[in-house]
């Protein structure tokens, strides 16, 4: 019946978020049930209710990410009917697999004896009513942050990526998931709701990612129950639902929401395993499921594996199941994770691109600017006090602290825990001083003492393995973090579940301790109105910060930031900001350029590329053909250098034309190039100019959003139409190359020219192209030479095996005469024009220029 109201649903063309929900349920939801049911049916220990809504959710992502990979290795395009067909099988395959289960099932006998633990929790007073509004405080103040507004914000940076390559998926573009730098999933998720539905806009690109996060809160609920009890797991998951980062990761189309629901499971599901080793084939092959998952979204889903595997090697120690008892009871999960990580990442690292996917992981990313060990403790909590309030950040810090010097005292002898906790927190305080105190030389040693306490945590005599393993999760990924990855940023989130479990452990001690003493009915009502107050203070920044949307408070923030919140900064920091309320009305754009008011190429002081694309449905963006400029103003300042680059490339005939209102205010500025020579274009009045209200123009564009549209680099790597691969210097191929022009040929027409490069190693040099039409001793019929890219994509930026995409426009020259002319094109260093030599197959130097073809002006 529901598949049934699904079908119908999606055809519903407005509003677009209920085709969208009807996708979600249909693709998603119904066979993650089916698929629960299905794993489970012949379990000896069936999940519980809130055990199977939780992995019936989870699942249902999995089986979106792995129907669409395999929809999306089709040859040619992906039509509806195609994807609605696929998932329609998915789901006739689910249930007769139910179905045949439950007509044969008869008792399973247990394969394993294993000896079953009695978990060691407390034993909180916790009435049905209280745990009932628990839930309801969770699913309101989680689902209020995580699902208010998803629409208000344009596609910031990676999110327009994700977009542009659903699209690319859908057209037909087999290897453009090969390109993407991480796991699919990002990008396969929007594809599901983009091809069943004809539509994308932001809301129902993030809707998957919002709903991924809420339900994660509950999964951490449920984990944090098994492990720790049930008070201090609700009180994780009560910390993380004011989690900026966590809020941000909902309202964008990212992966990290499906890490943080994926991961939390796979750990209950391996201490459901560690708690009762009972025949558990059926929990070892839903944890293999989504531990696949969580990696076809990131390969920062790895750390679940580690109290994961903690938990299941506990088992082998502690001598409660041998081990090839265990293994044999693996073995359907292990083949299921190897198909569906083999499917993506098997072509994957086959593919051209991997090579620049490996650069830009283990030089710009693990790697990069500084000494090694590095410090990224400074970098952390600027950030985080971005996203969060200071009072949240310092809270999460003080119980984290806590529960460390709780876990000494209760593991350590008495002086041993009193010197411990002495010098952590000494070492604290001179850190939050000065983080870079503890230097010897270019080294900073400030590792040591962090790795030292985490260390001794996770040895510690007298500590129940549920918390060891909580320690171990969260030491390993923080260390990693901190002290290993150059520029972590905000993926620091891998390490943010099991720091709440903790902090909720020291929060339930605290309520136990003081109900101990006043009663529960007193405890019952100052736990309400510390959670009251909590809500409060936590969340009225998050408010402020990520669902208020009448003025763009980070953006604006020297005029707007919310009084009574102490910051450590002058400004906030200005990087990696992700999810919040921004808009520059882009969309107007994009509607403009439908309607035929504006044609033409572009270029914007937008820095990405990805936006630009997605709102102007492809086209060119180029400064050196440019009848259009879009100011527009982003969360991450612009410095002066931006500034006067913006002025400098106005004034080469631009004036303004319009601009986009939105809440009543100035945003974008619209220039067009008239042959004007002002000296500062940006500073002539905005009176007068032409007026596009943002909320006139919302609508248009989302119903004119279909994956039809032109998709140029870096979204996708096009299809060579004359392969070379010409070795220039041993450092760069030129792979091919694309050209059309109109036929017959005629002085003043002009030559659009494709060509496509491969960085054979890293390059230090910045050379220039040259695209050149001559005859005799070098007369010119058509030339144009650029930097790469519409000298956006500099050599010295080029990833090894990244296949770059440049394009140019050769004009004709009027003067010229008929005939047939030789193209070439090759690489300079414009201060020198020294070339670099074109070599042969033996590496012999053969000319400095490449022959691509000829060219004929005027009738054969």
């Amino acid at each position: 019946m529901a598949a049934t109201i699904a079908h119908l649903l999606l055809w519903i063309e407005q509003p677009l978020l209920i085709p969208a929900v009807a996708a979600l349920v249909l693709a998603g939801l119904i066979p993650g049930l089916l698929l629960v049911e299905a794993i489970f049916a012949r379990s000896p220990q069936p999940p519980t209710l809130a055990e199977r809504s939780l992995y019936a959710i989870a699942s249902g992502y999995g089986v979106m990410v792995m129907v669409m990979l395999l929809v999306s290795y089709l040859p040619g395009g992906v039509n509806r009917w195609q994807t609605l067909l696929a998932f329609d099988l998915a789901l006739a395959l689910l249930l007769s697999i139910v179905w045949w289960q439950k007509r044969s099932h008869h008792p399973q006998i247990n394969q394993i004896e294993g000896q079953r633990i009695r978990a060691n929790l407390p034993n909180p007073y916790h009435p049905q009513s209280i745990l009932f509004v628990g839930l309801i405080v969770l699913l309101l103040v989680g689902g209020f942050f995580r699902l208010s507004n998803l629409g208000y914000a344009e596609f910031q940076g990676d999110e327009a990526r994700a977009a542009l390559r659903a699209a690319a998926v859908i057209q037909g573009y087999e290897d453009v998931l090969l390109i993407h730098k991480k796991g699919p999933a990002e990008i396969l998720l929007p594809t599901v709701v983009y091809s069943l539905t004809g539509h994308l806009t932001e809301a129902t690109a993030r809707l998957p990612f919002a709903l991924a996060g809420l339900a994660a809160l509950f999964a951490v609920w449920l984990l944090g129950w098994r492990m720790v009890g049930a008070l201090a797991g609700w009180a994780a998951a009560f910390l993380l639902a004011f989690d900026g980062y966590l809020i941000g990761f909902s309202h964008i189309v990212q992966y990290q929401s499906l890490i943080l629901l994926t991961s939390a499971l796979v750990v209950q599901i391996a201490h459901q395993v560690y708690r009762e080793p009972v025949w558990p084939v059926h929990e070892l092959t839903l944890l293999a499921f989504l531990l696949a998952t969580g990696l076809l979204a990131h390969y920062e889903a790895a750390a679940a594996a580690v109290p994961a595997g903690f938990l299941l090697v506990a088992v082998l120690v502690q001598g409660r199941v041998k081990w090839p008892a265990l293994l044999r009871a693996a073995v359907p999960g292990l083949a299921t994770g190897a198909i569906m990580l083999g499917a993506f990442y098997l072509p994957f690292v086959l593919h051209p691109n991997f090579a620049a996917t490996y650069t830009y992981l283990v030089d710009r990313r693990v790697g990069g600017e500084g000494s090694f060990p590095y410090n990224n403790l400074y970098d952390f909590f600027i950030r985080t006090t971005t996203y969060n309030s200071s009072y949240y950040a310092l809270a999460m810090i003080g119980l984290l602290v806590a529960a460390l010097l709780w876990a000494y005292w209760r593991g350590l002898p008495r002086r041993w825990a009193q010197v411990a906790g002495s010098a952590i927190l000494l070492v604290l305080a001179l850190t939050f001083w000065q983080d870079e105190w503890l230097r010897a030389g270019e080294t900073d040693l400030i590792f040591v003492p962090f790795t030292l306490a985490l260390i001794a945590v996770w040895f510690l005599p007298r500590l129940r393995s549920e918390e060891r393993v909580i320690w171990l999760w969260l030491g390993a990924p923080l260390l990693l973090a901190f002290f290993l990855i150059s520029k972590p940023r905000s993926h620091v989130y891998i390490f943010f579940t099991p720091w709440a479990l903790l902090a909720g452990t020291v929060i339930a001690a605290i309520w136990f301790l003081f109900r101990q003493r006043v009663g529960a009915r007193t405890a019952f009502i100052v736990g309400g109105a510390a959670t009251a107050a909590a809500t409060f203070v936590f969340g009225f920044y998050i408010y402020w910060f990520f669902v208020y949307n009448q003025v763009e408070v980070l953006r604006t923030w020297y005029q707007n930031r919310p009084a009574g919140y102490w910051a450590p900064y002058e400004e906030p920091d200005d990087k990696a900001l992700f999810g919040f309320p921004l808009a520059n009305g882009w969309k107007v754009v994009g509607a403009l350029y439908d309607q035929g008011v504006i044609h033409g190429s572009f270029e914007t002081n937008e820095k990405e590329a990805w936006v630009p694309a997605w709102y102007t449905r492809g086209q060119l963006r180029c400064g050196r053909t440019a009848d259009w400029y879009f100011q527009i103003h982003n969360l991450e300042p612009f410095n002066d250098g931006d500034r006067l680059k913006m002025e400098h490339f106005l004034r080469s005939g631009f004036e303004k034309w319009g601009k986009v209102e939105i809440n009543g205010a100035d945003r974008m500025i619209i220039y067009h190039r008239t042959g004007a020579r002002l000296d500062f274009p940006t500073q002539q009045p905005n009176d007068g100019l032409r007026t596009f209200p943002l909320d006139e123009y919302r609508l248009s564009f989302d119903l004119l959003a279909r994956p039809a549209m032109t998709l140029t680099y870096p979204a996708v790597a096009r299809p060579i139409g004359n392969p070379l691969h010409a070795n220039l210097g041993n450092q760069i191929w030129l792979e091919g190359y694309d050209i059309r022009h109109p036929k017959p040929l005629r002085a003043g027409d002009t030559i659009h020219l494709t060509l496509y490069w491969r960085a054979q190693e890293p390059i230090a040099a910045n050379y220039k192209v040259f695209n050149q039409s001559y005859y005799g001793e070098g007369t010119m019929v058509a030339q144009r030479d650029g930097y790469p890219v519409c000298e956006t994509r500099e050599t010295w930026r080029w990833d090894p095996g990244e296949l770059i995409t440049d394009e140019y426009e050769l004009p004709v020259k009027e003067e010229a005469p008929d005939g047939l002319y030789p193209l070439y094109t090759g690489m300079y260093i414009e201060e020198t024009l020294e070339r670099l030599p074109v070599l042969d197959e033996n590496g012999n130097v053969v000319g400095n220029q490449i022959h691509l073809t000829d060219i004929r002006i005027g009738e054969e």
